[in-house]
Parts: C-alpha cells; sequence; structure tokens
C-alpha cells in the first residue's frame, strides 16, 4: 500500500474539512502533511511555493453551469482573497490563487451560500462533470444531457461508496453533435449517436486518460439509455473502486485496468455490478466524428427562435474577478441570467434575445471580451504553469499571450487546430491530443539551465485519434512564437487540398517538422539554409 493509501485508510478525505477550519484559527504552520494530502478533497491544494502559506481553491461547476449570482461571488472572491485571478481550467472549474488557510473557512461558506462547493473538486474521486457548454441551446446537438449531468454529479458528490478511489475519476458526458468534451480522454466518456431508425441512445468510452502515460479510452460496445446512465457510472467506479491499483499511484489509474483486462472483461463485470446485461451495440466502435471547431466561440442562434449564445474566448483560461463580475452583469442585463465555462477554458453567455445583440456586442468591445476570436487565440489552451504549480517546470500564461500575439500578427490559417501550452509532463493542458503540444523543460545550454518546451506535432481526436510524436526538439521559450509561425507559415504554403494541420503533421517526418521549425541559417554567399534542429538553437529531445 502507498502512502496515500495509508493516509486514506486512516481518514477519509470528507472527514477532513473540520481539520480545514480547526487550521484556520490555528495556523498556517499547525497543518499536519496528512491532512494537507487530504485538502484536495475539498479542492485546496497547496500553491508555489509551498513555504509562503497560500493555497489555491478550486471551485466545482458540474457541466459549467453558472447563474450571475455565482459568478458575481466567484469574482468578489477573487478580489477579496485571491489578488483579482481567476483560472477556468480544461475541466470547466474556476480557480483562485493566493487564499490563505484563515480566509477558507469563510470563502467556502459563502460558495455554499449560493450554490456552489469545493468538494470532491480534487482528490481520488470523481471529478467535475464535463457537459457540453450549450447543451439544451444549441441547434444541432443529439441530447441535452444538462439534466444527466446534474443527477450524476449529485449520485457522486459527496457519497462516501465512492470518496475513497484509486486515483482520480473523470467523467463526461454529452449530446453535443461533434462531442466537445472529448469522451475519448476521459475514465467514462458517455455520447449520444443516432441508430439508422434515428433513435438517440448513448454509447460509453472507458479507461481514458493523459499525463504521462496517455491512453486513449475504448468503446465498451454497448447501448446506453438516458435513464441507465447514472447507475451505469456507479458500477464502472465501483469496478474501479475495488480492482483499481492501490500500491502504485502510477499504475492506479482506470486506464490501466481497462488496458489490463481489455474490453470483454471489463464489461462482464460491470454488468455483474449492474446484476444485467447491457444492450450490445450493432457496431464494436461508434463511428468517428470529423469536425474539428469544437470551442461554441462566437455569436450563434439557438434552437428556441430569436435567441443567440456568446462565446467569449478568454485565452488560456485567465482572468479577473473585475471581469467575472462585469460578465454576470451583462448577462442579467442582455440575456436571462445563465452562463456557463467551457472545456476549452473560455465563457459563454446563453439566451441573448436578438433585440439585445448589438447592445451586447458593443459593450463587450467596449469591456475588451473577444466574440471574434483569432483562429490562434480560439485554438491556445493553458494549464496553471510553474507561478502556481508545484509540478511545473515552465510559465505557461504569458507564453500563450506571447504565441498568440506573434501568430495573430503573421499568420492566418483556415484549420480549425489546438495550441497547448502545459508546464510539466503531466499533461493538465492536454498536450497529447492537440496539433501542437507544447511541454515545459528545462534544458541546459552553454553550461546553464533555460526554461524550453518540447514540440509535440499532430495529435487530435475523432477521424485520426492518435497522440502527438515527440519531434525531438526542445525549442527556447523566447524563440516559440516565431518557430511555430514558421510552421504554420510552412503549412499554408505546402498543404494539399483539403488538408488539415494535422493530416499535414502525419505526412511529414519528424525530421521535417523539426527543420520548419527552425530559422534560416546564413551562409557565407548570402544564401541561406535550414539544418533542422542546430540551425534553430534548439537542444536535441
Amino acid at each position: 500500500m502507498n502512502k496515500v493509501e495509508e493516509i486514506k485508510k486512516r481518514k477519509d478525505g470528507l472527514d477532513v474539512l473540520t481539520d480545514v477550519y480547526r487550521y484556520a484559527e490555528t495556523g498556517n504552520h499547525s497543518i499536519s502533511p496528512d491532512d494537507e494530502q487530504l485538502f484536495k478533497w475539498y479542492g485546496i491544494y497547496t500553491q508555489r511555493p509551498a513555504e509562503d502559506g497560500f493555497f489555491m481553491i478550486r471551485i466545482r461547476i458540474p457541466g459549467g453551469d453558472l447563474t450571475p449570482a455565482q459568478l458575481r461571488l466567484i469574482g468578489a472572491l477573487s478580489d477579496e482573497y485571491g489578488r483579482g485571478l481567476a483560472d477556468i481550467t480544461v475541466r470547466q472549474n474556476v480557480q483562485l490563487h493566493w487564499v490563505r488557510i484563515e480566509n477558507i473557512p469563510d470563502l467556502l461558506r459563502r460558495l455554499q451560500e449560493a450554490g456552489l462547493t469545493t468538494t470532491e473538486a480534487c482528490g481520488d474521486c470523481v471529478r467535475n462533470i464535463l457537459n457540453c457548454p450549450v447543451s439544451g441551446v444549441d441547434e444541432n446537438e443529439l441530447y441535452d444531457t444538462t439534466a444527466l449531468v446534474r443527477q450524476v454529479n449529485q449520485f457522486f458528490v459527496g457519497n462516501r461508496d465512492f470518496s475513497n478511489l484509486p486515483r482520480k475519476f473523470k467523467i463526461a458526458i454529452t449530446g453535443c453533435s461533434v462531442r466537445c468534451v472529448y469522451p475519448e480522454i476521459n475514465d467514462i466518456g458517455l455520447f449520444a449517436v443516432r441508430d439508422p431508425e434515428g433513435r438517440v441512445s448513448f454509447r460509453a468510452r472507458v479507461g481514458g486518460g493523459l499525463s504521462t502515460t496517455p491512453r486513449f479510452s475504448k468503446d465498451l460496445g454497448v447501448m446506453i439509455e438516458p435513464e441507465e446512465i447514472v447507475d451505469l457510472c456507479g458500477a464502472i467506479a465501483a469496478v474501479f473502486r475495488d480492482e483499481g491499483n492501490r500500491e502504485n499511484r502510477k499504475r492506479a489509474r482506470l486506464k490501466f485496468l481497462v488496458e489490463q483486462w481489455e474490453i470483454p472483461r471489463f464489461r462482464q463485470e460491470v454488468e455483474a455490478r449492474l446484476g444485467q446485461k447491457l444492450r450490445r451495440a450493432p457496431e464494436p466502435e461508434a463511428e468517428p466524428i470529423t469536425e474539428r471547431d469544437r470551442s461554441h466561440l462566437g455569436i450563434h442562434r439557438q434552437r428556441e427562435d430569436g435567441l443567440y449564445y456568446a462565446g467569449l474566448s478568454i485565452l488560456g483560461g485567465r482572468t479577473s474577478g473585475r471581469e467575472l463580475k462585469r460578465l454576470a452583469a451583462l448577462a442579467e442585463e442582455y440575456g436571462r441570467g445563465r452562463l456557463r465555462t467551457t472545456n476549452t477554458q473560455n465563457i459563454i453567455l446563453l439566451d441573448i434575445p436578438e433585440a439585445n445583440l448589438s447592445a451586447l456586442k458593443r459593450e463587450l468591445d467596449l469591456d475588451g471580451f473577444n466574440y471574434e476570436p483569432s483562429w490562434s487565440r480560439k485554438a491556445i489552451i493553458a494549464c496553471t504553469g510553474v507561478q502556481f504549480c508545484k509540478l511545473a517546470i515552465a510559465e505557461t500564461k504569458n507564453r500563450a499571450a506571447d504565441l498568440n500575439q506573434q501568430l495573430e500578427e503573421t499568420v492566418e490559417v483556415d484549420d480549425s487546430v489546438r495550441i497547448s501550452v502545459t508546464g510539466c509532463p503531466n499533461s493538465c493542458g492536454q498536450h497529447h491530443i492537440c496539433d501542437v503540444g507544447l511541454e515545459g523543460a528545462l534544458t541546459t545550454i552553454d553550461g546553464v539551465k533555460r526554461e524550453t518546451f518540447q514540440v509535440f506535432l499532430g495529435g487530435g481526436v475523432g477521424s485520426h485519434e492518435s497522440f502527438g510524436r515527440r519531434i525531438g526538439v526542445r525549442v527556447l521559450s523566447d524563440e516559440l512564437p516565431e518557430s511555430l509561425a514558421r510552421l504554420f507559415a510552412r503549412y499554408k504554403e505546402s498543404r494539399e487540398e483539403g488538408e488539415t494541420f494535422q493530416e499535414f503533421c502525419l505526412r511529414h517526418s519528424n525530421e521535417e517538422l523539426a527543420a520548419y521549425l527552425a530559422a534560416p541559417v546564413a551562409e557565407p554567399d548570402g544564401a541561406t539554409s535550414r539544418d533542422g534542429v542546430s540551425g534553430q538553437r534548439c537542444a536535441a529531445g
């Protein structure tokens, strides 16, 4: 049994809340290491550097659903306790930073009064459940999963039958026609499909996850009715709870159990928990999607006549208390008071009457909110990075902003791509499934440690489901924007008709792609050449 399992055996993570309140009275210096490990069950992480005594607080927001009052409160808490910062994550959470232990009880109390919680936003439990951020309003969706997400969330949160899993457990449920929540990388990914008769059911994929050993989830090969989803999620989680690896945390995710057992045995174990056979799907795997733009950004017509939604780009998810409070006011004034965070780190204002669109756009422009993002701004996501995360090696949010500025100014791409700026190998920024994945690293150059990024290219889901290839170079941080601008310019120049950027990367070798990233090197006679890696002042990866 590993150390974390020993801690959990002595105390359930849900039992640490009274200790949080006690430490708020006795001070940060009195916190025991074991209890600090369990703080995660209430969304509380120590912030880098740990000795400064600040905490990150992660707010659980199922499906990204927020009211103006809730968003206004998050903004107020950010201003009061978090130095005005707030980050939207790829699981539709909002994270606050710079929080002191003595302020956590007031913060938790006020969140609870507003109908929000941090319970099980972290820890070895079921994390925030993803939903399409335009569920219920999208003209093209197959099924409105809003109620299903709420039901599954209510089943798991605070449920002590599932508060001690071997590792974190991630669920995504969607009726979105483009499967925007990436069921391919979740422990459970449920997505709506239409059978040949036009009837909508759900398919399930299990065992997905990224980090240092990425795995795509595998199709369970069954058809699920909406009313069966809660029980199915419970049965899968129960199998993981009882059979998952509790010796080695590096091998404890569900993906390793699914890989070890394979689908027939895993499905049999799930059916044993359910006490019934699941309806077999006509095909062993669902047909993959081909649509690449899953951001839901921009102004779009809703299903209901006369209503629109506005998807706002929040670059790298970094926002502020002031901006959150302003968006809450705009949702009340120009919409019907509904907002949602997205798994691409953005915010959507729903239910805007057509008569209010022009006025809303004027206000958004005045406040600096971007509802018509460029291709690069739409593409970029960024993890927390070295500024706050104890595991990170590289800065991310500022790198993302610099990268976007360079790409906007120098190259225009008509393909929907994804670019991830990730601070370490753990892939919180999902760099393995992005067209361009940038993994932070420290590289010794001329005897000095420099911040670099390893480059992964060609990742994606859907018809070309693949993890990005590590192409063998590490680009210096300050040279990253120009290097990627060169790569995308080369893509524009030499792409085949209709070729996506992912297909372009799959068509070229690592050496060719490395050369496209490289800066031209002057020759003695004034000519230029490219030498792959060395010509761009990159380190071999």
